[in-house]
């Protein structure tokens, strides 16, 4: 569905990536990787426009499937990223040794980090610790702009949130995207 959308949108969506939620199920199929870079051929959409998000737990249920179709996505030039980083139990010598792109800071950590200073220092250690591995650093869950300001002061690359945008239909993306631009916002 996401990759037949940008297929759709074709140079409307220039600058847009799509993230699609993979499951611990595909994960440990030995055979997921292949399906998936054979429906992005089929496609014809850039791999580089496409991102893997699997949670920190969807790792563990079989950690060496899971790295073998992760290389594979990573080496067809598909970005990897860990989703709800933070409320999971990788550690971090497994993370370093995965073939990622991007770390998602939980929203749970996110929705706190103007009012609690805990949350605070976990946020920013996170957004360290992603910078300091040469990934990108998204945070989840941002409602309201004293959020997206302390994110940003923090070193955040991307925020994702109600605040931003709520969850909207394909074909109302382009007339808010065009308005965002406009009115000089960044989108994508």
């Amino acid at each position: 569905e996401a990759l037949n959308q940008l297929s759709v949108w074709g140079v409307a969506a220039d600058g847009i990536d799509v993230a699609i939620n993979v499951s611990a199920r595909n994960l440990s199929d030995p055979a997921f990787a292949e399906r998936l870079l054979r429906i992005l051929g089929d496609s014809r959409v850039d791999p580089h426009r496409l991102t893997v998000e699997i949670t920190e737990t969807a790792l563990l249920v079989d950690p060496d499937a899971a790295r073998d179709s992760l290389q594979a996505m990573h080496e067809a030039g598909i970005a990897v990223s860990i989703d709800d980083f933070g409320q999971g139990q990788t550690s971090l010598a497994y993370l370093a040794s995965l073939p990622i792109d991007e770390l998602k800071i939980d929203r749970a950590f996110v929705a706190r980090v103007c009012t609690d200073p805990m949350h605070d220092a976990i946020v920013r250690s996170v957004i360290q610790l992603g910078h300091g591995l040469g990934l990108r650093v998204v945070a989840e869950g941002i409602e309201d702009e004293p959020t997206i300001e302390r994110l940003t002061d923090l070193g955040a690359d991307v925020g994702q949130g109600y605040f931003i945008a709520r969850p909207m239909q394909a074909g109302a993306f382009g007339a808010w995207r065009s308005e965002r631009e406009r009115a000089g916002l960044r989108v994508g």
